[in-house]
């Protein structure tokens, strides 16, 4: 089924042998010798956990041709996924700190992408998704240079990381100056704590989609007003269960969420971290929450409507999705 992903990370993409070939060419020293060493990292517990390998991992990432290199295997993996477009996110201040330009990070991912493109006929655009716990100071030099790219391919800003200590108010104004110059906003919230978060993101922030969303769930009258206010809540669930944002899968909301009357569009974050395909999630869905084609089919449609491509482009992607859905479900009689 032709779909469309809106939340996945650059970084949390990689596969374990081009970790490793790219850690030995830039000889920066990580925590495994093998593929099965790096898999060994990816088996933790908590959110914290989570980001500390994420935050570790990325450090192998020096110079343009890397981020071309894991921009245009990961375009390939997505086109084996049947995926139309994505909406790919880059942490900018991962590699910033260390003194790498980020202009050479967005050219390097935009020509990857493009190159896959060209092969596949996957189209990606990018966002810079930046870490909440680094303070608003930092921030401003990278919306900068996520301003200054937006010629390549450079649509959106997002915050992420710790959302537990760093609450969304203090980025108010680095939003606002995100959408004054073109930029669509959005955010991660409601992931690990509760629904404050999210009425920030929404009312404070502006974000027009929610990172993960889930903890919305609490409180009846945020549902209310996502729901009126047109929000879209980008859903990991593999995600959720990994990184403990939900206990079990039994426990997770996303039925909830649907049948609540939300808009929601199934993601896979980051997907070699979480060993997870969006094949695999749309299947989780099927399997584990009981969702109908017709469900699925709303779904990947929601991802078409929520993407920040420009009207007339998005307008030519929901309509061909929705032909050729339509195709393969009279096809295979569903």
């Amino acid at each position: 089924m032709p779909k469309v992903e809106t939340h996945l990370h650059l970084e949390g993409s990689i596969q374990p042998a081009t970790l490793l070939e790219i850690a030995r060419r830039n000889q920066v020293e990580i925590p495994a010798r093998d593929v099965a060493g790096v898999e060994q990292l990816f088996k933790y517990q908590s959110f914290h956990e989570f980001l500390t390998v994420f935050m570790a991992l990325a450090r192998v990432l020096v110079r343009g041709e890397d981020f071309e290199q894991i921009a245009y295997e990961l375009g390939h993996h997505l086109a084996d996924q049947q995926v139309r477009y994505a909406e790919v996110m880059i942490s900018p201040r991962q590699h910033s700190y260390r003194g790498i330009d980020l202009n050479e990070v967005v050219q390097g991912a935009a020509a990857g992408f493009a190159k896959a493109q060209r092969e596949r006929g996957i189209g990606v655009n990018l966002a810079f998704d930046y870490g909440r716990q680094f303070g608003t100071e930092e921030a401003w030099p990278l919306l900068e240079c996520a301003i200054g790219n937006q010629h390549n391919t450079l649509v959106a800003w997002s915050i992420g990381g710790d959302e537990r200590h760093f609450p969304p108010e203090p980025f108010a104004e680095l939003f606002a100056a995100a959408k004054q110059a073109g930029l669509h906003v959005m955010a991660h919230a409601g992931e690990v704590v509760g629904p404050a978060s999210v009425w920030g993101a929404v009312d404070v922030l502006g974000a027009e989609r929610i990172g993960h969303g889930v903890r919305s769930v609490d409180d009846p009258a945020l549902l209310t007003h996502l729901r009126e206010r047109g929000v879209v809540l980008d859903v990991c669930p593999t995600s959720n269960l990994r990184t403990g944002a939900v206990a079990s899968l039994a426990a997770h909301p996303f039925r909830r969420l649907f049948n609540a009357g939300l808009t929601l569009t199934v993601n896979t974050d980051d997907p070699v971290f979480f060993a997870t395909t969006l094949n695999d999630e749309y299947r989780l869905l099927a399997g584990s929450f009981g969702f109908t084609a017709e469900e699925l089919t709303t779904l990947a449609l929601n991802a078409a409507h929520a993407s920040f491509l420009p009207d007339e482009q998005r307008a030519m992607l929901s309509g061909q999705m929705q032909s050729d859905i339509a195709a393969l479900r009279a096809e295979l009689d569903l």
